[in-house]
């Protein structure tokens, strides 16, 4: 499984590389940020996303409506990375298309348990 994280702080990617790789998951390429990760998703085909919220340039809102718009990436699943889970954070996520979100801070356990849910 190819994996795409994009984050705009390097600690975090690390962490979630770390605990991704922990678990079997090697093909890992890191983003830190939505603009980043349209180019990456340009030069290789991947099979999950995970994604924060906030970011410079573009957010990770933007970002998966882009990938959305693009047939060829319309089978990528999504997780969402954030610090709001409103009721409305929550809806928007649904209507945007992501398979499943992840509230911060978390446990790097519990989002290797999401992937591998997922996979």
């Amino acid at each position: 499984m190819r994996i795409l994280i994009v984050d705009d702080t390097y600690f975090m990617r690390e962490l979630i590389s770390e605990s991704l790789q922990e678990r079997g998951f090697n093909e890992l390429t890191q983003a830190s940020n939505g603009e980043e990760a349209l180019s990456a998703l340009s030069d290789e085909h991947y099979d999950l996303i995970v994604t924060d919220w906030n970011m410079p340039k573009i957010n990770g809102v933007e970002l998966i409506k882009q990938v959305k718009l693009e047939p060829a990436y319309r089978d990528i699943k999504i997780i969402m990375l954030t610090g709001d889970t409103s009721p409305d954070k929550v809806q928007q996520m649904s209507q945007l298309g992501v398979n499943a979100y992840i509230s911060k801070p978390f446990s790097p356990e519990s989002l290797s348990d999401l992937v591998v849910k997922l996979a």
